[in-house]
């Protein structure tokens, strides 16, 4: 095997390799945690092997439970690749799935275009959303990472407010706040008949390529690496770095607004308040984007392994005196760990910016750092 093929099969693994090292990494510390509690880690982890893909039913519940995480992740993956460091997906995707729901039941008129409107207008909604955190920090220089914190918030009670007060289902149990059904004509359909994978998986992959090649094919996604580089030099160099920002972060609120109407169309044919935020599917997709550096393929994989750990550690606690708490466990140790990469880099970075100073360099040379991330906005 000569060096160039090695240097390409090298090349297809880096997107895979470092969320794996993570992984690896966040075992090890669950695996203390296991034996803290008396169990053994070996027979603790088979159980959330086999409780996540030992099965058609497992593997299908999984890839069920990875699509929005790969969807969100991929929202996340897009404006922080631009260095906008947004984290308002769960916001994003409350709005899209509120408004699927609210469309896809009360629009008059067929069933396709009912479709049709509920898919358009959530969207829409969702970018929009998104939109105007852009517009805070354009206008008022608001740090982008605490208003779309807020707007997660916000979001969410806004779409309680009105579920609750205009659209709330009256026909079933009164304790949940939750949307009337949306009719079974409209619904995704299955991909396995008689199993929860229904073909918003397909649309996840499709959207994987799509971005894929945005990123890395096209003059917009050029760009954004670039501003992502050196916002600085990009301006110098004629590229609109204020064009990019409003069109990352709206294309970014509007891809995981996608996740919610997936989630409406495929999973639970409604809106109900609060299921999006205690099943943590952006926080978890923004994990998956961030140990993946970005890359779409990467963020497909890790999304997988991630929703197993979810599934798997179900599996546990069902089998075993394990609490289900140890999945949350290795799900934060890995975003410890990979948190603790980038403060690694970030400050390697800052070294070799200040390096050029301290010998005499020019200061008013344009200098490009050769990773993301040289201006936190």
């Amino acid at each position: 095997m000569n060096s160039g093929t090695l240097r390409k099969i090298s090349h297809f693994l880096a997107p895979i390799s470092q969320p794996f090292i993570a992984i690896f990494l966040a075992l090890v510390v669950g695996a203390i945690a296991i034996i803290v509690t008396g169990e053994s880690p070996f027979n603790i982890y088979k159980i959330m092997v086999k409780g996540a893909f030992g099965s058609e039913y497992y593997l299908l519940t999984t890839l069920t439970r990875a699509t929005p995480i790969i969807i969100t992740g991929l929202g996340a993956a897009i404006c922080w690749s631009s260095n906008y460091m947004g984290i308002g997906g769960e916001g994003q995707m409350i709005m899209g799935g509120f408004l699927c729901a609210v469309i896809g039941f009360h629009f008059p008129g067929p069933q396709w275009l009912k479709l049709t409107c509920a898919i358009i207008f959530s969207l829409i909604g969702s970018g929009l959303y998104s939109l105007f955190s852009a517009w805070l920090l354009d206008k008022f220089k608001m740090s982008l990472a605490i208003s779309t914190l807020m707007l997660n918030y916000a979001g969410a009670y806004i779409a309680m407010h009105f579920v609750q007060n205009v659209f709330l289902d009256t026909t079933g149990d009164a304790k949940l706040v939750q949307t009337q059904m949306i009719d079974e004509s409209i619904r995704l359909p299955r991909i396995v008949e008689g199993q929860k994978l229904h073909w918003g998986f397909g649309i996840a992959v499709l959207l994987v390529i799509l971005v894929w090649f945005m990123m890395n094919r096209t003059v917009f996604g050029y760009e954004s690496r670039m501003s992502g580089f050196n916002i600085h030099f990009c301006d110098y160099g004629g590229i609109n770095s204020k064009k990019i920002m409003y069109g990352m972060l709206t294309l970014s609120g509007v891809i995981c607004g996608l996740a919610g109407v997936i989630e409406v169309l495929g999973v639970n044919y409604r809106y109900t308040h609060n299921t999006y935020v205690s099943a943590s599917y952006a926080w978890i997709g923004l994990n998956a984007a961030l140990i993946s550096g970005y890359n779409p393929i990467g963020i497909f994989f890790t999304s997988i392994i991630l929703a197993g750990i979810s599934t798997g550690g179900a599996a546990i606690a069902r089998a075993t005196s394990v609490p289900l708490e140890i999945s949350t466990i290795i799900q934060g140790c890995i975003t410890l760990f990979i948190s603790a990469r980038i403060a690694i880099q970030f400050r390697r970075r800052s070294r070799k910016l200040a390096s050029p100073a301290k010998d005499g360099g020019s200061s008013g040379d344009i200098l490009i750092p050769e990773t993301k991330g040289e201006i936190l906005r």
